[in-house]
């Protein structure tokens, strides 16, 4: 004997939206939406352009010139907020539109 089917909720399903977290060097923490982000992103066009607007791009290595060193690479010291780091992802439910 078959089993009668189920009434099926009426509530909507909950969407969720990622955040992406990065942190500076102060150890403040910015908060912005996956979808801003991508929308963000820059073209093929203009990455060469902007590439070579870009000032203060930090050196992921550097050359240490010490006779006692010879060849070493290390990584410049990490300056106040100049640089965010990826510091992870939630998943947040979106207000549903009404």
């Amino acid at each position: 004997m078959k089993k009668p089917a189920r009434k099926k909720s009426k509530k909507s399903p909950i969407k969720q939206q990622q955040i992406i977290v990065f942190m500076d060097g102060n150890g403040n923490y910015y908060e912005i939406p996956r979808a801003t982000l991508e929308r963000s992103r820059v073209s093929e066009s203009r990455k060469k352009k902007l590439a070579a607007t870009l000032k203060d791009v930090p050196s992921e290595f550097w050359y240490i010139g010490g006779p006692a060193i010879p060849g070493s690479v290390a990584a410049p010291k990490f300056e106040g907020g100049r640089q965010l780091h990826y510091a992870g992802f939630y998943l947040k439910p979106t207000k549903a539109k009404r």
